[in-house]
């Protein structure tokens, strides 16, 4: 067994506690730039922040191909469409003012919104290529 000095273990427990005082640095200013995914608990939680926030702040864009808006098909949808009901209609009539957004279920937050408030938050545009895919084999 090999004899530990006192500088080796001095040396050892300061780079352990910069290496701590570092993570909790880095997991502050995730938390305040909103660079934490919504998987960030479990087993892997660290490194599914390190890797969602690093993916954040090397790129400017999404992983998601995007397409000019020349590419966007005519018909959206290959199947029938069911007809709008009488709850769409009320609300339409309403200008949406009673519709609100339910964000809940696996979330740290619940949260619920109206259209108006959905409406003042930052805005960005993305096309993206949407498939539904059936009779996988």
């Amino acid at each position: 067994m090999s004899k530990l000095s006192r500088r080796k273990l001095l040396a050892t427990g300061l780079a352990a506690a910069a290496g701590a005082s570092g993570l909790g640095v880095a997991a502050k200013l995730a938390e305040r730039y909103g660079l934490i995914p919504p998987d960030a608990g479990g087993l892997y939680g660290a490194g599914e922040t390190l890797t969602y926030a690093a993916q954040r702040l090397m790129t400017r864009h999404s992983l998601a191909r995007e397409f000019a808006r020349t590419q966007i098909s005519k018909e959206p949808f290959a199947n029938a469409v069911d007809p709008l009901g009488e709850e769409f209609q009320h609300l339409h009539e309403g200008g949406f003012a009673d519709w609100r957004l339910a964000v809940d279920g696996m979330v740290a937050r619940r949260a619920s919104f109206s259209l108006a408030e959905l409406k003042s938050f930052p805005c960005r545009n993305q096309i993206t290529l949407l498939a539904c895919e059936e009779g996988w084999s």
